[in-house]
């Protein structure tokens, strides 16, 4: 019995595969990868504040009564009049001796006229951007506290496409007329502790 024919459809087979699979490796190289999607911060579509807290904690009760720890949210309600609106912020900076004041300062303003403050906050948030073409930082959520009927409510910027404020709303934040009401230098040494030797 000869061997050859059986060596001839070996050698034929090995030719169709190499040939498949150099075809097979052609048609791979052509097509393309499929992109890795962006990932969504918002399921809504809407962008979604970097940050919903002061960037410097509340502490002081006093400052507490008017600008309360309660969890922010968008501004889209009523209209004026509402009762009082309220900024609060622990890192306010003065002029200092280092002797007789340190800083930072927690203070509370009242908002004499909040009309324009409030209308800008009512504006919606942006439709949300692609994360990876956003800058990487936390902006200041610019908290309002307004009291109407009895209950308080913290409100933030309404936010661009990146989640942080919109230039409308900072600029409203920063022209809104306050008049202080407290402040308390938090960074003055606890005179409790010190020693009555010394």
């Amino acid at each position: 019995m000869s061997l050859r024919p059986t060596r001839r459809a070996i050698a034929r087979l090995s030719v169709v595969a190499v040939s498949v699979a150099v075809l097979i490796a052609g048609i791979t190289a052509c097509v393309a990868p499929v992109p890795t999607p962006a990932p969504s911060p918002s399921p809504t579509g809407f962008a979604v504040p970097n940050a919903v807290a002061p960037l410097a904690p509340l502490v002081v009760p006093a400052i507490l009564v008017s600008c309360p720890l309660v969890s922010p949210v968008h501004y889209g309600g009523y209209w004026i009049p509402v009762d009082e609106v309220y900024i609060c912020r622990a890192d306010g900076h003065h002029d200092t001796d280092g002797v007789s004041t340190y800083g930072p300062w927690e203070m509370s303003y009242r908002i004499p006229h909040p009309e324009s403050l409030l209308r800008a906050y009512r504006a919606p948030d942006a439709r949300a951007e692609n994360p990876l073409l956003c800058p990487h930082d936390f902006q200041d959520p610019l908290l309002v506290w307004v009291h109407h009927n009895g209950v308080t409510t913290a409100y933030y910027a309404p936010v661009d496409g990146c989640g942080s404020p919109s230039a409308a709303a900072r600029d409203a934040y920063s022209a809104a007329k306050r008049i202080p009401l407290i402040a308390v230098d938090r960074g003055a040494p606890d005179i409790s502790k010190k020693d009555p030797q010394g």
